[in-house]
């Protein structure tokens, strides 16, 4: 039990240390890039943030385990848009930008409902995990291009920084100038590393005390894990937010959705298609997480285009619930 404790006492403290090195990097590449630390967040960070989780699936496919690369996927996207996108909107309503309005969070929803939908009415087959990969490449490639192209034109403007509905929020620190590349690249790495790390001994630690305590083992990767696998997001968000940097952290959240979805489903299902023969208590996780993308779609329109502290309450108090009923599903299932 000591050791246990020890290893989510210290993966709290590495995560806490790489989120802050993530976000301080992440906001000076988008200054010395001149682009908005949407765009940062979008791809670099919930890249990033999820490449330990790209990795993990994809030995999993390589040991012939490609069906729990599905739960991790599914349960990782219902964290980002309920904890991630809750906590966050507790602590400082969210502004949602128009971008994200009028392309990332119709992307989201149809991706997620696709992937729900191909998962519960059909085995899922190569050419269409091979769809959403091609999908999730060119919204990419598009996304990064467009990007560098306004920040090549504001430069020949003369232009000082981003402007418009995509502009970064304000930085409290942004007269101060921003770190050099190589210090950039180090702490980006150094970040992703301690976030990878952080997050496998807070899991580790944080199951190791639940199952010394008599929590059944099926309750703990039911809770416990799918919450770990998020830690790295949860953290850099909360970080970023606490930073006025809420561009940043939703798109985090939105982007590795995405990520989960279109490049490691996308990825994993081409290597080893998952066998979805898909049982009543993995039913409500797909259908849970087509709903909260839909969901998604009116809520970044109210409150005057922010996800308010009332609407994050709402996300986090869905997620207990859907933990709730998951929970007894289990407890259920281990005693039959």
């Amino acid at each position: 039990m000591l050791r246990d404790l020890l290893m989510f006492g210290g993966g709290l403290a590495l995560l806490l240390l790489g989120g802050r090195m993530l976000v301080s990097a992440s906001v000076d590449a988008a200054r010395r890039l001149r682009v908005s630390t949407l765009v940062v967040g979008l791809t670099l960070v919930a890249w990033g943030t999820s490449a330990p989780e790209l990795a993990l699936n994809i030995v999993s496919a390589l040991k012939g385990r490609a069906d729990l690369s599905l739960g991790n996927i599914v349960g990782a996207n219902i964290c980002n848009m309920t904890l991630v996108l809750g906590v966050c909107a507790v602590i400082k309503p969210l502004v949602v930008q128009q971008r994200l309005i009028a392309v990332e969070i119709w992307l989201n929803a149809a991706i997620l409902i696709f992937f729900a939908a191909i998962c519960l009415l059909a085995e899922v087959a190569r050419w269409q995990t091979a769809i959403m990969l091609a999908i999730f490449a060119g919204y990419s490639a598009w996304t990064i291009m467009s990007a560098m192209q306004q920040s090549r034109s504001e430069e020949r403007a003369g232009v000082a920084a981003p402007s418009g509905p995509d502009a970064p929020s304000p930085d409290p620190v942004d007269s101060t100038p921003p770190m050099s590349w190589l210090l950039i690249g180090v702490s980006f790495l150094a970040g992703l590393a301690l976030l990878g790390a952080g997050g496998s001994l807070c899991s580790d630690g944080a199951s190791g005390l639940a199952i010394g305590l008599g929590v059944p083992a099926a309750v703990v990767g039911v809770t416990i894990v799918s919450i770990g696998t998020t830690l790295p997001e949860m953290v850099t968000s909360v970080m970023a937010v606490r930073k006025g940097q809420t561009d940043l952290a939703m798109g985090n959240a939105i982007g590795s959705c995405l990520f989960n979805a279109g490049a490691i489903f996308g990825i994993v299902g081409l290597m080893a298609p998952p066998d979805t023969q898909v049982t009543a208590s993995f039913t409500l996780p797909l259908v849970y997480m087509a709903l909260l993308a839909a969901a998604l779609v009116p809520i970044s329109r109210t409150f005057g285009k922010t996800v308010s502290r009332v609407e994050g309450a709402g996300l986090l108090g869905s997620y207990v619930v859907f933990l709730a009923i998951s929970t007894w599903n289990a407890i259920k299932s281990a005693g039959a």
